[in-house]
């Protein structure tokens, strides 16, 4: 039996995105792993006031339960409530996978563990796109096991999630306030007039809206609902703010890298004090470019 202290891989490769520690089992039979050493290990994390998600599953049922700071909040399946006695009678055969968390995304993924949240489209990286700059619990509604993972400004904090997870829905519940579109279009709208003071980007800007358009279709230039004139930027009122952040961020990033610019090249001193720069994803920028 391999130490289930120890990070374990099964079933392919168990990519840990950057800065997300490592599960510390991954996809492990209960054929090999029985559920009395589950339970025996789980009780001594406990006991060490651990947080944790822990989560088993089959073809058709995945059920999670989470620990803060080494105390049960509870168990779930669905929308359904869950002990560990009926977890076992309905999965006496299961994979389960268990993975370290803080007590942030602890709480996180229990409130709002029956939340609606917002469903997004795409593989693990496609999503991440969508989420810059954004804070909240992003599960997947794939094939179970259902990837649960806990982002802070746009970043995998906790967790389980992969890059490389294949097409599929995914569910995710921000935590904090989406700015609205109003505030957000101003903050960028300054943002492209330093830029532009730079270098003219009108141009640059409707190529990469052009290639960008079939992940954005926001961005479509034909369609007109974001454009960008003399550098100055323009958004239609009845553009949201959840398919707006993450298009202007693409688009940016796309403007800078044909512009041979890289963020730290401009005078945005004053526009990293505002509050919404980090909400705008642009800190991921740093450092990439020429």
């Amino acid at each position: 039996m391999t130490d289930p202290t120890s990070p374990v891989q099964t079933g392919g490769q168990a990519t840990a995105a950057r800065s997300m520690p490592a599960p510390v089992y991954l996809h492990l039979s209960t054929d090999f792993y029985p559920w009395d050493e589950v339970i025996a290990d789980l009780k001594t994390r406990s006991q060490a006031g651990q947080s944790l998600l822990f989560q088993a599953n089959s073809d058709a049922a995945c059920a999670s339960f989470v620990w803060k700071a080494g105390q049960l909040l509870g168990g779930y399946s669905g929308a359904r409530d869950l002990n560990f006695a009926a977890l076992m009678r309905g999965l006496p055969r299961a994979r389960v996978t268990l993975v370290p968390l803080d007590e942030r995304a602890a709480a996180a993924m229990w409130e709002h563990r029956a939340a609606a949240g917002q469903t997004l489209r795409g593989t693990g990286a496609q999503v991440a796109g969508q989420l810059a700059g954004q804070t909240g619990v992003l599960s997947g509604m794939g094939a179970a096991p259902q990837a649960m993972s806990y982002w802070e400004e746009g970043e995998p904090r906790w967790g389980h999630w992969t890059p490389d997870a294949p097409e599929q829905d995914w569910r995710f519940v921000a935590l904090r306030r989406t700015p609205d579109a109003a505030a957000l279009t101003e903050f960028w709208r300054q943002v492209l007039a330093v830029t532009h003071r730079r270098a003219a980007v009108d141009e640059v800007w409707r190529q990469v809206s052009l290639a960008l358009a079939p992940h954005y279709p926001v961005l479509d230039p034909f369609v007109r609902e974001v454009t960008v004139r003399t550098g100055e930027l323009q958004v239609e009122p009845s553009v949201r703010p959840q398919e707006l952040q993450p298009a202007l961020l693409a688009a940016y990033r796309a403007v800078l890298a044909r512009l041979g610019l890289r963020l730290s090249d401009l005078p945005l001193s004053t526009l990293r004090q505002h509050e919404l720069w980090n909400a705008s994803g642009l800190p991921a920028l740093e450092g990439e470019g020429a």
